[in-house]
């Protein structure tokens, strides 16, 4: 995978980061600049390691499914990618006050706003790459992004929530539609 296609998935991966990241800039209350550090680096460590376990399981099974992985890695980007638009399309933003200073909190955002890298370490693994280069920048980007997502969120409120699951959704689709596209044009 080229870095394009790598930064691609990183900030698909990262829409629903900004999404909660946006929510939580939204609350009243200002928090610390050092607790708005470890909140972004808490999501990027969680979306970083789980394509890492994701990765390890595909390689397991890799040779198993090498006839027909690009249709695994599709259907999985497309799951992912669509259930994130439908969520940005259909869902109601929630008037939710994160408190991004308890540990608990933040772990469990990271949970949800990472399970998806999970799939994306299993297609990575599936189509032969390394698993590294792209976990450092979904990594990277993710910090910057959560960063981000809390400036908008003081800044903009929840106007652009919506709009950043449904753009990673249709961005994660459109990879996967690009890995079938490659795979059959060579």
């Amino acid at each position: 995978m080229n870095f394009i296609t790598i930064l691609a998935i990183a900030i698909g991966l990262c829409m629903d980061t900004v999404s909660v990241s946006i929510a939580a800039g939204c609350n009243k209350h200002h928090f610390k600049p050092r607790v708005i550090l470890r909140y972004a680096l808490i999501l990027a460590l969680f979306q970083a390691g789980m394509p890492i376990i994701g990765w390890f399981l595909g390689e397991r099974v890799a040779h198993l499914i090498s006839e027909f992985d690009h249709w695994i890695a599709f259907a999985l980007l497309a799951l992912v990618g669509g259930k994130m638009a439908y969520d940005g399309i259909c869902g109601h933003p929630e008037k939710m006050k994160l408190k991004i200073s308890s540990y608990k909190v933040v772990v469990t955002l990271a949970i949800a706003t990472s399970i998806d890298a999970f799939a994306v370490g299993f297609t990575i693994s599936t189509l032969g790459q390394s698993i590294w280069y792209p976990t450092t920048i979904i990594g990277i980007c993710t910090f910057l992004f959560a960063l981000a997502g809390i400036w908008l969120g003081r800044k903009m409120g929840h106007k652009f929530q919506k709009s950043a699951e449904i753009i990673g959704g249709f961005l994660l689709i459109a990879i996967g539609a690009k890995i079938v596209i490659e795979h059959l044009c060579s």
